[in-house]
Order: structure tokens, then sequence, then C-alpha cells
């Protein structure tokens, strides 16, 4: 035994203390009585009093002196030493999806906490605890600490996640470890099993519960044509046959949120898993959806992992609508093609409106036959028939050319055969065009030309926003603007001045979000299923984000005049290997020799002292009421 603080046997000073105060304490005490006679009377009883009387003082004062040391040993706190029986101990949990699975009333990830805190309060005193968690990444919570309440508390403020997480960085980290601690005792806490294991004992969570019983959609795709809307895929048993019954609902964007309305329920019937570890039923849906924005496809029965019961679709070509400001005094063969090429919502306004009242928080604005005093800093421009030159775009004006000849499309660049993409590629005609000369610093690609000179070209202006012009009346040019070309042109140059936001809306936790950032887009920030707010670069052209729980997101942009213009909407759906209840994975070996790792142990609890002073104050608590007592 050692004492961890010696100097606390200093108290035992007080021993002496007390002796000498016992010594010359007045042993009598006044009393007052109400006649003499009974005092003379009660002295011949006090040859009488029982021994313990006389012992009473005695008592007192050896209690006292024992509290005196047990205080004492408290503050030089006593250590015992336990030789060989501490190991030191690495518990590793796993985190991945599918420990949300539930069973007897709490999740594998629950069950995997359990299971380690009750290996810790059964370890000797003196062991060291390690705790490496598989979560969304794989990393050490704490290394080699001797604090029974401190690991237990830390293993209790973690969260189950919701991916899959990679093998190999769990057994580099777990390797790394035993590396420096090859005499460590390893658990690997999963609900998984594996055929070849080395240093490490696997205890499984799921081994000896309920035999656990999941339903999940799988493999949602749509094709949407004119006003109906086709929904298929598939739903999967890992556990038994039964009769599904799965749900269309559709939805729309209110106020900022999506409000799914019922539209079919149907019955399946599901075979029971078999040799493939799962039993599969396809479905299928027709229904009339006018404004595709967003469908709902979920299972509507119970089982143990809700989490992959439904999946959200969102309509990619809605999520990325353009907000465009056209700025015209006959829109009518600008909106045409516009309205042809799909994918903006536009706003019409006359030059004359503009000019007195210039618009902001646009992604694409659209100048026909006019230029304005300023150049919009928050989004795209494009310039039809320019009349003038505007500062900061990257092009002049130099007066008006009558066309000898046919434009010709001139794709000698990459970008210029992608914008021009889709088009006939023959010459059209044209009667007149603005003579435009154009500045290096616009990096312009010309895609058509007119006796030589550039008439539909695209780059970027001053604040590094794109910039497409066609230098010729639209309204002038009937053949072309009524063609094919115009709205494959339109398209083409959409796409190029406002890029796909997002490329797709549905993803699986874990996965990395690519947001492509749009000009003016000042904050973008999202919003994940629990509530979370996060904050994405907005300085670069293309933001990523790992999604990191299963449900529905938010995308928001935030533009430069402080209004929120953008919410984009996309569903991360549960990893499809976290859906299987029951897994045999091959290998999780950890290289070297184990070592015969015991070593002393402590007890330092302290309990039972704290115990003996309180039994030793009621015990002098009563001999002074009895003491009083007596003189009474």
């Amino acid at each position: 035994m050692t004492l961890l603080y010696a100097l606390g046997l200093l108290g035992l000073i007080g021993i002496p203390v007390l002796i000498l105060i016992y010594i010359i304490k007045n042993k009598y005490t006044e009393q007052t009585v109400s006649s003499t006679y009974l005092w003379r009377l009660s002295e011949k009883f006090l040859k009488r009093r029982l021994p313990i009387n006389r012992l009473v003082g005695i008592i007192s004062l050896i209690l006292q002196i024992l509290a005196v040391i047990l205080v004492s040993i408290l503050i030089a706190h006593p250590v015992i030493i336990l030789h060989d029986s501490a190991y030191a101990y690495c518990y590793v949990l796993d985190g991945s999806g599918s420990m949300n699975i539930a069973q007897n009333g709490e999740t594998r990830f629950e069950a995997g906490k359990r299971a380690i805190k009750n290996m810790i309060e059964d370890a000797a005193d003196g062991s060291t605890y390690t705790l490496i968690y598989a979560g969304n990444t794989s990393e050490t919570i704490f290394k080699d600490i001797t604090d029974k309440d401190r690991a237990i508390s830390t293993l209790e403020s973690l969260d189950v996640t919701y991916i899959s997480p990679e093998i190999v960085p769990l057994l580099d980290v777990t390797q790394e470890y035993f590396d420096g601690n090859n005499y460590a005792h390893i658990y690997y806490v999963t609900d998984k099993n594996y055929e070849k294991i080395k240093n490490v004992e696997i205890v499984n969570v799921a081994e000896g519960a309920p035999v656990a019983e999941n339903y999940a959609v799988t493999g949602v795709e749509y094709e949407f044509s004119g006003t109906e809307l086709t929904v298929t895929g598939k739903i999967i048993s890992y556990h038994s046959e039964d009769t599904v019954n799965v749900r269309l609902s559709m939805g729309r964007n209110i106020a900022g949120r999506q409000i799914f309305r019922t539209t079919e329920d149907k019955e399946v019937e599901v075979p029971a898993a078999g040799e493939e570890a799962y039993g599969e039923a396809e479905f299928s849906f027709v229904t009339s959806a006018t404004d595709f924005q967003s469908f709902k496809v979920e299972l509507t029965g119970d089982d143990d992992l809700p989490l992959d019961d439904e999946i959200i679709i969102n309509n990619v070509k809605y999520e990325n609508i353009a907000q465009t400001l056209i700025v015209s005094d006959g829109e009518f063969f600008i909106t045409a093609p516009m309205a042809a090429a799909g994918n903006t919502n536009y706003t019409v306004v006359t030059s004359e409106e503009y000019a007195e009242n210039p618009a902001e928080g646009y992604g694409l604005y659209v100048f026909d036959t006019y230029v304005p005093a300023e150049l919009p800093s928050d989004g795209a421009v494009w310039f039809i028939n320019p009349q003038g030159s505007v500062k900061g775009s990257n092009f002049a004006y130099q007066g008006v050319g009558t066309a000898r000849e046919s434009a010709k499309y001139s794709t000698t660049t990459s970008l210029a055969e992608k914008l021009a993409s889709g088009t006939s590629g023959r010459d059209f005609e044209i009667y007149r065009y603005s003579k435009c000369s154009l500045s290096g610093g616009g990096k312009f690609t010309t895609i058509a030309r007119c006796d030589n000179n550039p008439v539909i070209f695209a780059g970027s202006n001053m604040y590094g926003n794109r910039e497409v012009v066609f230098a010729f009346s639209l309204h002038d040019s009937a053949p072309f603007t009524l063609s094919a070309d115009c709205a494959v042109l339109f398209s083409n140059f959409i796409n190029y001045s406002f890029p796909s936001v997002i490329e797709n809306t549905a993803y699986y936790c874990g996965e990395q979000l690519q947001v492509n950032v749009v000009a003016g887009c000042e904050t973008l920030r999202v919003i994940t299923p629990a509530g979370t707010e996060v904050f994405l670069d907005a300085s670069s052209t293309v933001s990523e984000y790992q999604l990191p729980e299963v449900g529905a997101y938010k995308i928001i942009m935030t533009f430069e005049n402080g209004t929120e213009q953008r919410t984009f909407n996309i569903f991360a759906s549960l990893p499809e290997e976290e859906r299987v209840p029951y897994v045999t994975d091959y290998d999780f070996t950890i290289s070297g020799i184990a070592l015969d790792g015991k070593f002393d142990g402590v007890y330092d609890n302290l309990l039972i002292i704290f115990i003996l002073l309180a039994v030793i104050a009621v015990a002098d608590y009563g001999v002074y009421c009895y003491e009083q007592y007596q003189l009474r």
C-alpha cells in the first residue's frame, strides 16, 4: 500500500490535542433544580450508577480519536497495489448505419455502448482504457486513461452515424495503436461477423437478440413526359415473405417547405430472403403531374430499421430553374426561344421601367436592343443587338454593319463546339448586325461570324460573371429566331450562363455533395435533416460537403442584395450495404505478436472510510445524547 498524500498523516497530531482537552475538561455541569430535597434524595442513587455510565466520557474520546485517524487517512489517500491484476483495454466501436437497427427496445449502437460500459466497470482499477470510434471517420476518442468515470462519460456522448465507414482506415488506426501497445486487449464491438480475425476479439451485439426484420425501398427511378409521371422501384426484404404497403406522395415547395400529398397506395408481395440474403419485388406508379417538383416513395409498415423506408426524389430541372430578367420592348422573339429552351422563370420589364428602377437579385439579365447605364454585378448578362458600349462588358460597340453574306458557325474551340452542340451547323441569314471588338479581358469564344465579324460570342465581364452576346436583332431575323437552332443555342447558353447548382438530388449518406456556386452568391449554407446549419465556401466555383445524415437537406444561396434567392432540396438515403441486418465480412486482422499485458492494478476506493466516519459520527452523537440524559 502507498499513500498519495503522506503529509495528510500530520492530522494525527489532533489525537494528543483531544486527550489534553479531555484531561482538563470540567467534569461537572451546573444544573438548576426546584428543590434541594430532591437533589439530596438522589445522591444515594448515584453510587448505584451502571459501570457503563462511568465509561461514557472515555467512549466519546475513543470515537473522536478514531474520527481523527480516519480523516487523516482520507487526506493521505491510501492506495492498495494489486499485483498483476490490471490490463490495457482498447475498445473499437462500430458507429455505422446498420447499428441503428433497434432490437429489445434499444438500437445496436446503444447495446454496443452498454457492452463497453460493462467491461470498463468490471475491469480492475488501474487498468487503462482506449476507445477507437468508426463513425464518419475512424479516430481515437481517448487513449490510455485510467479514470473509469471519464471513459464512460465520453463513451456515452458518442452518437451513431448513418454511413458505411471504410474498413481500411479503421484497421490503420487500430494497427497504429497496437504497434505501440501490443500487450493490450482489443475488442471490436460491432453487429458484423468476421471469418478471419487476429489480435482482436469480436463482440457482436446482434447475437442473442431477436431476429431483426427489415424492408427497404431502393432503385427508385422516374420518367416525366408531358403530364404523365412514371415511378418505378424495388422493395427489398432482408427477412421473411410479406405483403408490404408502398405509398407515392407528390410534393410541392410552399413557403420554403416541402409539402407532400398522398397520391396512391399499393400492396406488394415481397419474397423472403434466400441465398442472395434478400428478396425483392418491383413496383410502379403512373400518375398525372402537370407541375412535377418532387415525389416521395415510402413503406408504411413497421420494421427494425425505419431509415431505409422512404426516399424523396426532387426534379433536378425544377431545382435548377434560372431566375431571369428580360429587358425588352418587344419580348416575343426573346421569350419564345427562352420558353422553348426551358429551365427558366423569367420576368419581363420595358427598357424605360428598368432605367427608372434597375432590378437586382436575378441570376441572368437579358438586355434586348438596350444597354444599361451600369452593368449588373450579381448575375450573368446577355446582350441582344447591343446599341452601345457599357463599362466592364469587355466588348466595344463600333456601329452597325449590313450583312453581305450568311452568318456561319465557328466551332474552332472546344467551348464553341460545346455551346453550338445540337444545332444543325448550317449557315443562317441576318440582315444587319452590331460590329463589336472583343477585349482580352473577357476571354471570349466566338460561336458564329458574319463578314468575319463575331455575331454570337460568349465570355465573361469585369465581375467575372458569364456574358453572352447576340450582335443582331432577333426581331429582324425571324427565320433564325423561330428555328430549332435558336432554341438549342438558348438552352446551351442558359446552361453556360446559369450552370446547374446541383447535378443530382438523390444521394447516399457519406457521399460528397457538389454545389456549383453561381454568380453573385454571397453565402452558401446547408441545413441537415436534424436542423444543423453548416456554411460552405461560397468563394470558389465548386463547394463540397459530405452528407452525414439520412433525410432531406436544404441548400440555400444568399445573394449580394441580402435576400435568399434560391433554395434547393436533396435527399440522402442509408447506404444499401448498411441495410442488411446480418453481415459476415472476411477480414479484421491486426498484424503483430500479442504479449501478456498484465501489470499492477490499484484499489483506492475510499467509500468504506466515509461509511466508517458516518457511523462514528452517529455513535458519538448517541453518546453525547446519553450523557446529557443522565445529567438531567
